[in-house]
């Protein structure tokens, strides 16, 4: 006789109930039968797995061996179970739809999410305008957005529309070339800044635009800013060249030989992470979970330039919250 998984259910339930009779009633089988299985079970394994007694029935030392095994592989295929079902369930569900604006972070919360269980699939978006991007998890278009904000310009939240703060205040950088004649200034003055070529987003895409021009108001100061670009690579070629300085996340990575991180002095600049979703949604249930993800990302992302540790050892792990 082989030793088959219903067997091993036969062993723990003995064990679990104390004696033979209740493990019978639990089984639905007559307590002859189970009996006469357990022998088998026994002349099969090669010693004998219950000391039997009036009161009831208690595993000798070769079965406790063996009941440890048979609850180990029971848990196995309970597992396998979990997971075909989960599975199951994912076949021809839609995909986790991420958008909004937060740089490589909004990527690498992607490529995460891709690789968990319970997506079933991903679909990415990126624009510039947190608004937006919050709408659309409000009217169910996305599942969740990454959002840079700034003060006095948060997105307004529509009702069921819910939101976790990751950051609530870091620092903006300004990028600039290594041979820039601001380069090896440990903090640059704004007033500084607004005397050579800015490179930024075209107006009307988003709220920063605005909120730039009302901090160099209250510094007394305006940017030249020359050139509108839509992508990243074409700000960091004109940075690089000496075409213009740029603004940059304190996660950002500096580019050997083509462009460097710079602070302002007294970080005139300030911004928000937070992310949107809606609690009903397969991402609502799994919030905490992708908040602290998303939390761990932004330390490795910017653990990697010198600006950000020392911001970080100073400020910023004071203001990243726990989930």
């Amino acid at each position: 006789m082989e030793v088959e998984i219903r067997h091993l259910r036969v062993i723990v339930a003995i064990a679990e109930s104390g004696s033979l009779n209740r493990a019978s009633k639990v089984l639905g089988l007559s307590q002859p039968g189970l009996t006469g299985q357990l022998q088998r079970i026994e002349n099969t394994l090669g010693g004998q797995l219950f000391f039997r007694a009036e009161r009831g029935s208690s595993p000798t030392p070769f079965g406790h061996n063996v009941l440890a095994e048979a609850r180990a592989v029971l848990r196995g295929l309970q597992g396998i179970r979990r997971r075909a079902e989960s599975q199951a369930q994912l076949a021809g569900a839609p995909p986790v739809r991420v958008g909004g604006c937060g740089g490589p972070l909004h990527i690498e919360l992607s490529r995460w999410l891709d690789g968990l269980e319970w997506v079933p699939g991903l679909r990415l978006t990126e624009e510039n305008d947190p608004q937006s991007s919050v709408d659309r998890v409000a009217n169910g278009s996305l599942d969740l957005a990454v959002v840079y904000e700034w003060p006095g310009f948060g997105a307004r939240l529509a009702e069921g529309v819910h939101s976790e703060i990751i950051v609530p205040e870091e620092p903006v950088l300004v990028m600039l070339a290594p041979d820039h004649p601001l380069a090896e200034e440990h903090a640059i003055r704004l007033e500084a800044v607004s005397e050579y070529p800015w490179v930024d987003e075209p107006p009307g895409m988003s709220q920063w635009p605005i909120y730039l021009r009302r901090v160099c108001h209250r510094h007394g100061v305006s940017m030249d800013q020359q050139h509108e670009v839509l992508f990243a690579p074409t700000a960091h070629e004109l940075v690089a060249t000496r075409a213009a300085l740029a603004p940059a996340l304190v996660t950002g990575q500096e580019i050997p030989g083509r462009v460097r991180l710079r602070g302002l002095v007294g970080s005139p600049l300030r911004q928000c992470l937070r992310v949107v979703y809606r609690p009903e949604t397969l991402v609502g249930e799994h919030i905490e979970e992708v908040c602290a993800e998303l939390v761990d990302i932004y330390q490795r992302q910017g653990a990697r330039n010198e600006y950000f540790r020392r911001w970080w050892a100073n400020e910023g792990r004071h203001l990243a919250p726990t989930f």
